[in-house]
């Protein structure tokens, strides 16, 4: 008789083994993407982030380079207090240009006289006009498509 338990017992273990085996076969195995979802793929990458001002948009004021500041002084006063009388905590975007120079010395050398010349008395007069100094964004940069030096004021 302990010899017919004793077989039994066998054959109710190795039935149990049979359905656990069975069981484990539509399993996956754990491997990386268990934890990580992204693993082994390549990464993707971000669109580069937009200029601030895109080129389509037309600018509410432009001043060449060469300008004498009577001139074109009073025209921004002007044009900054319409826009303040209009929309009080306006953005001004003072964009200073200049055309590509051939060396980064000479780079450098343009846009440090654009910025005395040009950019920075035109935000003189943007804050003579009633801009606070934080209702201004002054920028200076280089560009292939210009001639002459020249600042653009977007607003905001």
């Amino acid at each position: 008789m302990a010899l017919s338990v004793h077989r039994s017992v066998s054959r109710v273990r190795s039935a149990a083994l049979a359905v656990l085996t069975a069981s484990l076969c539509g399993c996956n195995p754990i491997d990386q993407r268990t934890f990580d979802p992204q693993a082994g793929r390549p990464p993707k990458v971000a669109a580069p982030a937009l200029p601030a001002t895109p080129p389509g948009r037309p600018a509410f004021l432009q001043i060449a380079g060469g300008t004498p500041e009577a001139e074109y002084g009073p025209q921004v006063e002007k044009a900054t207090k319409l826009a303040l009388s209009r929309k009080r905590n306006i953005l001004f975007i003072v964009q200073g240009m200049a055309p590509m120079q051939k060396t980064a010395e000479a780079e450098t050398q343009a846009l440090q006289h654009l910025t005395k010349e040009l950019v920075s008395p035109v935000a003189s007069h943007i804050l003579a006009a009633g801009a606070r100094p934080i209702q201004l964004d002054m920028r200076v940069g280089s560009d292939p498509t210009v001639q002459n030096n020249m600042v653009r004021i977007y607003v905001r």
